[in-house]
């Protein structure tokens, strides 16, 4: 009786996503595995490339939370690369998140462009949403971001960089590095694979 019932959430899972990712004009590529269902909000330009695996309920990784969506708003773009996985994470893009080939993102993890509210007290009870600031996000080649990590507005990782669990990223972190804490710094630059060796 159990496994009829997961063959029909399952059935029930890709319907829904198939639904939803033609509804938004999302355009993605070959191989696209969304286990659980996936949240999207906003009317922005969604890219999915190859091989792209996304977790999205809690009993697929338990230790992620519940679901993963995305929250691309207004003329905002999320440009996801090959080979990609991702487990209940949170993107909002409200100017620019791209997620280049092979880039790991852990369970929890959020990537934000955008500080969603405006930080001047009066701007903010006003609900003046034209001072609210944006600056793309960028995640490279081949990086890993640890479960609950987050990733704010304008920061760049570089290459392969590692992003330690529970990290709070505010500025860029170059290529090769692992960073770690709040707010994060490099706590050691990785060997590449052939120092690793010698």
């Amino acid at each position: 009786m159990l496994e009829k019932i997961n063959i029909f959430q399952k059935t029930t899972d890709w319907i829904c996503n198939k639904i939803e990712l033609y509804c938004r004009g999302v355009v993605y590529g070959k191989r696209l595995q969304i286990k659980g269902r996936l949240l999207l909000q906003g009317r922005g330009k969604i890219e999915i490339g190859d091989d792209v695996t996304i977790y999205s309920r809690y009993t697929v990784n338990p230790i992620g939370g519940n679901r993963t969506v995305f929250q691309v708003m207004g003329e905002a773009n999320l440009k996801i690369g090959n080979r990609v996985g991702m487990s209940h994470v949170i993107i909002a893009a409200h100017n620019r998140v791209e997620i280049e080939d092979d880039v790991l993102l852990g369970a929890g993890c959020k990537i934000f462009d955008t500080d969603f509210h405006p930080l001047d007290y009066l701007s903010r009870i006003q609900g003046d949403d034209k001072a609210v600031k944006t600056a793309p996000v960028c995640i490279k080649k081949g990086a890993f971001v640890g479960a609950d990590a987050l990733i704010l507005k304008g920061v760049t990782i570089g290459e392969q960089s590692v992003i330690g669990a529970g990290a709070v990223v505010t500025g860029n972190v170059p290529d090769g590095e692992v960073w770690a804490g709040n707010p994060a710094r490099c706590v050691r630059k990785k060997k590449t694979r052939t120092e690793a060796l010698i």
